[in-house]
């Protein structure tokens, strides 16, 4: 498979860009190596970007992992931990458009802290350093609040604390991070607004152990009475009970309840309004606001901030808030205290009340129909933000996890997550069966589809699913972008929940891909588009595979750049091999298979043609064959374009299944071509259209027998003889006669004879007695060689001639011992062996002549056509080697071509020899032999699978 270089490219630039941001917080920003590495991420990134792209590189954080363009990125922990930041940030991903300029990455870069900072600062520093920068775009999942107020909460009162003292101030803030004294507290200096009985007593803090009548906790020093707070050791204070006290308890029935007061106290006008059936009224968002604010001014004080004297005037910011924010907030803290029953107090209690506070609030929002889903989302980000400043004065646990490197999660993810815990399932299905559904986060979706799926509900699963898919299509550009953001990270869900789902979902993005006008909402749809895709081909979803190329073949249609940037992204044609292996196992191909093969005709027919080379027994490349001539038209258009114009390379590699499938085309197109190949490829073509097992393979080695090689010619020769066809007799003829091609010698006539052997006619027969029994007015008229191949020709083809003649022949008997072995016409290998294969007693020598550093061969292993030998020094197959085979005082000459390594060993065939050595090597080779190595049929298929391999190497 060809690796698409600017995928290669953006990973560069990914890991480059890792290397950067560690150098900057190794040595800072204006370091020579953190300069010179900043020029490097720049070029790769400039590399990583193709010219005609209209969506440059999209780089996506999902948890732990780094996307490019929606592909999963395989990376370090580095990078790990570079997604984790972006992740906990709230950055979904970064878009790079063509148009990005250096300075806009550096500024890009140097946002990023070289020292100790948290995540959910990251997003706020990029957007500040990129304004006004178009190349580079920062994409977030969650909603960005519209009217957050960032400020430090005053602190507008505190409680008189006189008699605590400055020793006393430790107490105080364990008082303010403890639920049920901090109820306490607001209940002290709720009273100390209201009338109540004089009394006597010594003034002093109100705390476990007082009871009865005296003075308060009051600046004025009023009195407050009545029944006591449970736990507190005061029997005068009365807490009035009700459903409204569990802090889940709105979202399940919408029923608030108990509030705090003094009991047998007035109430005050304002104070608590409540609807004729006693539910207390919900405040309003400016109040849940003031709430929040007050809480920063409670943190503000728990952290010490103002010391002991600024607690005096707690009273006063407890006093100033409204009647139903006072009644909330009570009820919030006794639910927190009633469910911290047993757990030690620490600091971050305010914050969880605070955080309580904003889902109870959004929770009661949503349910009463005040606003719909997608405003929830924003109003939490607000709150959030709210939250954020009590948040930076009590999180010193969280400032610890940041200086050790560790990345926590999101606070708004953590109170989006809690939100969406609180609503009831009946509220859960409402909004994910409407057309907001895009509003819910992809994680919250999931879990609840999961929920879904392990109970049996498939059905319900599947509707919900197929309603996010479709919100993909919205009139709303954000929405659009979310969607398709979610479904990169629920693809798996989609794959689990029913295959079809995937199908139905890539149908979505399509046909959203190919109309898209916005370009930041193009490349989330085309990430989406890219995993959904990887996904299917991950699961083996064949139908939505099918879809997805169909899709794009669409897409490329009208935009052709991003068709190509995404085909190479999808994941689909790299896993074409374990596709094809999938199918040549598989008795039955499954459902679809087929169908995303022949959509991928250049990939799928690579494959398939790298497999039907390497065959070696004839029923798997019928297989192969088979499963190729499936794929239809478009395959075999593309094996044509191939051998017609492509690569010498390429060509090569399709000549043998076409010869299968189109001889015809083969016939055509490969005379013209194979001149001009080298001699290698023009070998490997032989072997490949005689491995074919084509019906017009011998017409095919006639038409290029012109135009090969002279040292290919003899092979072209013996494949056109082990064809059997009758087809070749007239040229076999001229060229037994001497008419021989240009640049070839009497080897080649001896190859002629040879393939005359194999091919039963009158004519061959004639033509053999005519070689073999030729004589002239001294001795014979042919060379001793070419009448023994003659003559053992004819012991095949007119035993009773042969066995006549030899006795005044003047040819003994063991020059016919080492005789062409037959065809086997029954035989399950693609490739037969030729000529007996001798193992000799002792190792034949043989040196190189003809190289810059030549080199010695031990021969252990010969025959008429080569041998296996064990060679000094590597040489790579197909190199041309002129040997000299030592045999005592006298040498042979002969030229061979190298062919494939055997563990230690190396093959040679013999292209060319004097036919009188050759006489003499056949002489050697027959008195040599300790035993005849029979023609096992195994042996070939060995001979034939290593050498297709070496020459494919």
């Amino acid at each position: 498979m060809k690796t698409d270089p600017h995928s290669a490219s953006a990973r560069a630039f990914v890991r480059s860009l890792n290397i950067l941001l560690k150098f900057a917080r190794l040595y800072g920003y204006d370091h020579v190596r953190t300069i010179e590495h900043l020029e490097i991420a720049w070029r790769e990134l400039q590399a990583a970007i193709p010219p005609a792209s209209e969506l440059g590189l999209l780089l996506g954080a999902s948890g732990s992992q780094l996307l490019l363009d929606g592909v999963p990125l395989e990376g370090a922990p580095a990078e790990r931990q570079f997604a984790l930041l972006l992740s906990t940030a709230g950055i979904a991903s970064v878009q790079f458009f063509p148009n990005v300029t250096q300075e806009e990455l550096r500024r890009f870069a140097r946002a990023f802290p070289t020292s100790k900072a948290k995540p959910a600062e990251l997003a706020l520093q990029l957007k500040n350093a990129l304004v006004g920068a178009r190349g580079v775009r920062i994409n977030e999942i969650c909603f960005i609040a519209t009217d957050a107020r960032l400020k430090d909460a005053s602190v507008a009162a505190q409680l008189a604390v006189a008699s605590l003292g400055d020793a006393g101030q430790d107490q105080f803030k364990q008082w303010l991070n403890d639920p049920k004294k901090l109820l306490e507290l607001i209940a002290a200096a709720q009273g100390s607004h209201i009338d109540g009985g004089s009394g006597s007593g010594p003034a002093g803090p109100l705390g476990p152990g007082t009871s009865g009548t005296g003075t308060g906790m009051g600046v004025r020093g009023t009195t407050v009475t009545g029944p006591g707070v449970p736990g507190t050791g005061n029997p005068e204070i009365e807490f009035a009970s009700g459903p409204g006290n569990d802090l889940s308890s709105s979202s399940r029935g919408g029923d608030a309840g108990g509030y705090w007061l003094p009991a047998g106290a007035p109430v005050p006008e304002g104070l608590v309004p409540s609807y004729s059936d006693g539910r207390t009224v919900a405040p309003s968002e400016a109040e849940m606001f003031k709430i929040l604010g007050a809480l920063t001014s409670f943190g503000q004080i728990a952290s010490g901030q103002g010391g002991i004297a600024g607690a005096g005037t707690l009273q006063q910011q407890i006093a100033q808030l409204p009647g139903t924010a006072q009644a909330t907030l009570r009820q919030a803290i006794a639910g927190l205290a009633a469910q911290t029953t047993q757990a030690k107090p620490d600091e971050t209690m305010l914050v969880q009340l605070a955080e309580h506070l904003a889902i109870r609030f959004a929770l009661e929002q949503f349910e009463h129909g005040d606003v719909k889903v997608s405003a929830v989302r924003q109003m939490l980000d607000r709150m959030n933000q709210e939250i954020e400043s009590l948040r930076n004065i009590l999180g010193s646990h969280e400032n610890k996890m940041t200086d050790a490197g560790i990345l926590v999660e999101s606070h708004r993810e953590i109170l989006d997550r809690q939100f969406w815990a609180a609503v009831p399932d009946s509220g859960k299905q409402m909004v994910l069966l409407s057309e907001d559904a895009w509003c819910i986060p992809p994680r919250n979706v999931q879990s609840y589809v999961a929920g879904l799926l392990e109970k049996g509900n498939v059905a319900e699963a599947i509707e919900i699913l197929q309603n996010y898919a479709s919100c993909a299509d919205s009139e709303e550009a954000d929405a659009r972008k979310k969607a398709a953001a979610g479904l990169s990270e629920l693809a798996e869900l989609y794959s689990k929940a029913n295959p079809r789902l995937l199908g139905e979902a890539l149908r979505h993005v399509g046909l959203r891909l190919s109309i898209e006008q916005d370009a930041e909402v193009q490349g989330m749809v085309s990430a989406a588009f890219v995993r959904l895709s990887q996904e299917a081909a991950s699961s083996r979803s064949f139908s939505a595979m099918e879809q997805a190329l169909e899709l794009l073949d669409g897409v490329e249609a009208q935009r052709p750049g991003i068709a190509r940037s995404l085909r190479g992204k999808m994941g689909i044609e790299e896993r074409v091999p374990d596709f094809v292996d999938e199918a040549l196992r598989a008795r039955q191909v499954a459902g679809g298979l087929t169908g995303v093969l022949k959509l991928l005709p250049q990939a799928s027919m690579e494959q398939l043609s790298a497999r039907f080379n390497r065959c070696s027994q004839r029923q798997d490349a019928e297989n192969v064959a088979n499963l190729a001539g499936d794929l239809g038209e478009e395959g075999l258009q593309y094996l044509r374009s191939a051998l017609r114009g492509g690569p010498v390379a390429e060509a090569v590699e399709m000549v043998g299944l076409l010869s299968k499938l189109d001889p015809q085309a083969v016939e055509v197109f490969l005379p013209g071509r194979i001149k001009d190949f080298s001699r290698s490829a023009q070998d490997r073509i032989a072997r490949q259209v005689s491995g074919s097992g084509a019906t017009g393979r011998c017409r095919i080695l006639l038409d290029i027998l012109d135009y090969v090689d002279p040292l290919v010619m003899p092979l072209v020769i013996d494949e056109i003889g082990m064809s059997g066809n009758c087809e070749a007799l007239g040229r076999l003829l001229t060229i037994v006669d001497g008419d021989l091609p240009i640049g070839s010698g009497q080897y080649l006539r001896v190859k002629a004879v040879e393939a005359l052997g194999r091919i039963p006619a009158a004519e061959s027969i004639a033509a053999l007695k005519r070689i073999a029994g030729g004589k002239k007015v001294f001795g014979w008229t042919h060379s001793q060689e070419l009448r023994i191949a003659a003559l053992q020709a004819l012991e095949k083809l007119d035993l009773a001639w042969a066995q006549e003649f030899l006795p005044k022949s003047g040819i003994e008997n063991e020059d016919l011992t080492l005789a062409p072995l037959a065809i086997l016409a029954n035989s399950k290998f693609v490739r037969q062996r030729r000529h007996t294969r001798v193992r000799l007693r002792k190792p034949l020598t043989a040196v190189s002549t003809n190289l810059k550093e030549n080199c010695r061969l031990e021969i252990k292993t010969a025959s008429l056509a080569g041998g296996v030998a064990t060679i000094s020094r590597h040489l790579a197959p197909g190199t041309q080697v002129q040997l000299k085979l030592q045999l005592g005082l006298r040498n042979l000459q002969a030229t061979a071509l190298m062919r494939d390594y055997r563990a230690q060993d190396m093959a040679f065939e013999i292209v060319d020899m004097n036919l009188d050595e050759r006489t003499k090597y056949r002489r050697l080779l027959a008195g040599k032999l300790t035993r005849l190595v029979p023609a096992v049929e195994e042996d070939a298929a060995t001979t034939v699978a290593t050498v297709n391999a070496a020459v494919a190497r």
